[in-house]
């Protein structure tokens, strides 16, 4: 039997990221009947000379060839884009590949255009072509993970979650509209008991005060609809609010897009949501029932389509609370929804905000997550939770005086500035006055959600950053539980 691939973990690495790369590297080694150092030999001996290595393993019933690349690859540095470590892939190839071997069934080549690729280790599902035109339902993926779990089941959970991101991420705005992704949503996190899931209609937003939702989305045939989050915790600890933004297809509204590049992608503009969607659910799957912080969340879900119903520039939208916004350009529609979750989500009470958006490049490039913050420890704590995944995120100062050019004479605020280009530093300046003076932190994954090129070892297309970072943060900040 020939192994065509199989990604290993760096032998040298001894940090918990590599505890599931070694685990499986040891279900590889008891499936061939060879010794795991017969196969960690050769990758010490070819580490600084090529990135690619042959090896012939010795097993009972024959040699058997395995090709490699160790863990720590020069293409993938600490600021890998991806919510997913390097290790976490390994071991899923390593694991899955064994259970292949163990029960005689052909090994899998697991890479891409010869770099590292996380596609095929964490996200085996099927292409989106082979959908049926029209219909909502697809060919369903083959698991994340072959029979034995040689990897710990939280290993299994967080790949899960990154896949399930990722799979949303990917598909067709044709067949994920708010409906459809309210309803994913649905039954994603309601598998967990503790995640209790609702989703509200445009009646119940407007008796609500969601203006903005029901502006960005009134354009579009398929109504606006916010996905409520909530898992009770312990009352006495400190709660988190989060909100994701959930554009299913952002066209720019009469602000019309005019890059096709750039339009040629936008179903991505939902990936906030289902991020935050994801974290809560592991989150929850992680901690025990009632423990830790009550996390309630806001995840807008709208098209900003263009018809004669669609927003207007100059039209004046009130959030939760009372606050007004002046829409003065329909394509800042992400920070308009998330301003309607933060609004409501202060009002509630809660003692912490977090929100999250492809609202712009990010601030901080394609490898780490811009965070804008009013609050140095919230901000701290994110990034550390960040590093502790390898989801990594960058903090970047709140500016000084970008205020004034959000005034407005008709409301209390404008959601773009008209005398400059907007950028990120805007929509971290807009949204800093909804949660007042509660700890909050900006999350900006529109450089990391979604690649338009291969960078840093993963090829085009969505990543699941984001996920593992907030999920570590919400399940394990110890820093979090108290008051």
């Amino acid at each position: 039997m020939q192994i065509e691939l199989v990604v290993l973990p760096d032998p040298e690495r001894t940090d918990p990221l590599n505890e599931p790369a070694a685990a499986g590297l040891e279900a590889l080694a008891a499936a061939l009947g060879a010794e795991p150092a017969s196969i960690t030999d050769w990758l010490s001996a070819a580490k600084g000379e090529a990135e690619h290595a042959r090896a012939v393993v010795p097993a009972p019933d024959g040699p058997h060839l395995v090709i490699g690349v160790r863990a720590e690859s020069p293409h993938r540095g600490p600021g890998a884009p991806s919510g997913a470590s390097r290790a976490w892939a390994s071991g899923l190839a390593l694991g899955g590949l064994a259970a292949e071997v163990a029960d005689g069934s052909p090994a899998r080549i697991w890479w891409e255009r010869g770099e590292p690729s996380l596609d095929e280790a964490l996200w085996r599902g099927v292409r989106i072509g082979e959908q049926r035109p029209g219909s909502p339902e697809r060919v369903a993926p083959e698991p994340v993970f072959a029979v034995g779990e040689p990897v710990p089941n939280d290993w299994r959970r967080r790949a899960d979650a990154i896949r399930w991101v990722r799979e949303l991420v990917e598909l067709p705005p044709n067949l994920l509209g708010p409906a459809e992704l309210a309803q994913r949503i649905v039954e994603y996190c309601g598998e967990n008991p503790a995640v209790e899931v609702e989703v509200w209609d445009a009646v119940r937003l407007g008796r609500a005060d969601f203006g903005a939702v029901l502006a960005v989305g009134g354009g579009s045939s398929r109504p606006p609809l916010v996905a409520h989050l909530k898992v009770p915790g312990d009352p006495a600890l400190p709660s988190i609010g989060l909100v994701g933004k959930g554009i299913a297809f952002d066209s720019g509204g009469l602000n019309l897009k005019r890059d096709a590049g750039e339009m040629s992608w936008m179903k991505s503009d939902m990936a906030a949501a289902a991020t935050v969607a994801a974290a809560i659910r592991l989150a929850a799957d992680e901690r025990g029932a009632g423990s830790g912080p009550t996390i309630e969340a806001i995840l807008p879900l709208c098209d900003n389509a263009v018809s004669g119903s669609s927003a207007r520039p100059g039209d004046v939208v009130r959030h939760p609370g009372g606050e007004t916004t002046e829409i003065v350009d329909t394509d800042c529609e992400g920070r308009l929804v998330l301003a309607d979750g933060l609004s409501w989500l202060r009002e509630a009470g809660h003692d912490s905000l977090i929100d999250v958006g492809t609202l712009t490049d990010g601030g901080a490039g394609l490898r780490r997550t811009g965070i804008w913050s009013n609050d140095e420890e919230l901000s701290a704590r994110v990034v550390a939770a960040g590093e502790r995944v390898a989801d990594p995120a960058w903090i970047l100062p709140l500016p000084y005086g970008e205020g004034a050019a959000l005034e407005s004479r008709v409301a209390d605020s404008r959601n773009a500035p008209l005398d400059r280009p907007d950028t990120g530093r805007h929509a971290a300046a807009y949204l800093a006055r909804f949660a007042g003076s509660r700890p909050w932190a900006h999350l900006d994954i529109g450089g990391t959600a979604y690649l338009e090129f291969p960078i840093a070892g993963f090829g085009e297309g969505p990543t699941g950053a984001g996920a593992l970072m907030l999920a570590e943060l919400l399940a394990h900040d110890g820093v979090a539980h108290r008051r």
